[in-house]
């Protein structure tokens, strides 16, 4: 039996609940790091007296350091290792964030905010990965949902957070905290973060054997008495497993889903806020309604997690995108109306949310080990160009006269050709992975 398929069929013991919650407060973090931009957003606006097309530069300055970070700073973790990564990027996203505290200008605001972004977009590929690789497949699609709750955890808590701040300190109170609270998970990841198992056995770094069994033994797994031989697809290239063929079609479905799911979330969490407060509610209920969008993502990605276990990954990631549009097109309806707004913006967050935690489920089974985390980055700095485009497209909208129930309505569109590509792309079994040495075809979740 394989390393592999011992985990697949094993339980998951304290060890991995372990790994579990520090993925989950790591995705908490990198959800009030990158999200306070949107809490501050008008304190920002108001200070240097900003544009709607300035307001969202600056949103989208943040998840272009995401792109960049998940294209080319995650492929490294099937390179290094995923522990190294992670410990690198929160020194980077730290940094970032005491730039964002001390910044006194807009471009340096900007600047801050691209460095923060890139953190954070090497952290966000390769940390479901992990997960899915410590995880027993008839719970991969519950706890990479259960993680997924993370960021808009992290959205509810910072908007609370940042709205406590911003009153007694500005707009740079928040970004200090984020600055304090990021610099602890690096401290934390350091003494408690395991690596990959896969990783190892893949990559075979000096003393993986003795790595694996001492991981193994923490999951009262038997241990090995020597390294499997590499199997035949750790030595093809990441371009024949993630661009070619069968995959090369999978990869594209994926990158368009990851565009739209992330255009409607990052359009939904920055300008929410600033959207119901144009309708005619007032800055305080707008910050309301964005901390209700991130307070519904929790809801449903645990819920997620608790479906996931009964019903497939695919069918409940093809319903939360549709859903998704549906939710859109009610959110242009109830503008105005203060209790159907906030009631609706916590429907938008947990279908948005749902979806992306669907998402992070299937992705890791369509490749082998080798590239599953440079393929994942490449799918979701894919993704970021839509999280950048959309708030810089609103912020142009808004400037050109645009109402709040036209842009909700434009973003509904998208979700239902998203639905479809998650339906190609995981309408038939996966391409053979190769994680210990064993060719073994499995379906995704």
């Amino acid at each position: 039996m394989s390393v592999r398929e011992a985990v697949d069929g094993s339980s998951i013991g304290r060890f991995q609940i372990r790994v579990i919650l520090l993925c989950l407060v790591l995705n908490m973090v990198d959800g009030f790091d990158i999200l306070v931009m949107a809490f501050a957003a008008s304190g920002v606006a108001r200070e240097w007296a900003l544009s709607g097309s300035q307001v969202g530069l600056l949103l989208s300055s943040g998840l272009a350091g995401m792109a960049l970070g998940s294209a080319f700073v995650a492929p490294l973790a099937d390179r290094i290792g995923r522990r190294p990564l992670t410990v690198a990027c929160l020194a980077v996203s730290t940094a970032g964030m005491v730039l964002a505290a001390t910044s006194t200008a807009y471009a340096g605001l900007g600047l801050a905010r691209l460095v923060t972004g890139l953190g954070i977009g090497g952290m966000v590929a390769s940390l479901p990965v992990l997960l899915a690789e410590y995880s027993p497949r008839r719970r991969r699609g519950a706890t990479i949902a259960l993680y997924a709750a993370g960021l808009p955890l992290g959205g509810v808590l910072g908007g609370s957070l940042a709205a406590l701040l911003a009153a007694e300190f500005g707009w740079r109170g928040p970004f200090a905290a984020g600055a304090a609270i990021t610099a602890l998970m690096l401290i934390v990841i350091v003494l408690a973060m395991p690596e990959s198992i896969d990783f190892l056995l893949t990559r075979r770094p000096a003393g993986a054997l003795g790595k694996v069994n001492r991981l193994l033994a923490r999951m009262a797994l038997p241990p090995l008495q020597e390294l499997p031989p590499p199997g035949p697809g750790s030595t093809r290239g990441v371009r024949a497993e993630v661009l070619r063929g069968r995959n090369g079609v999978r990869s594209v479905l994926l990158w368009i889903a990851f565009f739209v799911m992330m255009a409607a979330f990052y359009f939904a969490a920055s300008w929410t806020p600033r959207l119901l407060e144009q309708s005619g509610l007032s800055a305080q209920q707008g910050l309301g309604g964005g901390v209700l969008l991130n307070l519904g993502g929790v809801a449903a990605t645990l819920l997620f997690s608790l479906l996931a276990l009964f019903i497939s990954s695919r069918l409940l990631t093809v319903c939360s995108f549709l859903a998704t549009g549906l939710a859109f097109l009610a959110m242009g309806l109830a503008l105005g109306n203060l209790a159907a707004s906030l009631v609706v913006a916590v429907v938008v967050g947990m279908v948005i949310n749902a979806g992306a935690a669907g998402l992070f489920a299937l992705a890791p089974d369509l490749y082998p080990a080798s590239v599953r985390t440079t393929a994942v980055g490449w799918a979701a700095a894919f993704g970021r160009l839509g999280a950048i485009s959309s708030p810089i497209l609103v912020g142009l909208l808004v400037d050109r006269g645009w109402t709040p129930a036209a842009l909700f309505g434009l973003l509904a569109i998208p979700t239902v050709l998203a639905a479809g590509a998650v339906l190609l792309m995981t309408r038939s079994t996966a391409p053979t992975r190769v994680t210990t040495g064993q060719s073994t075809p499995q379906r995704t979740a």
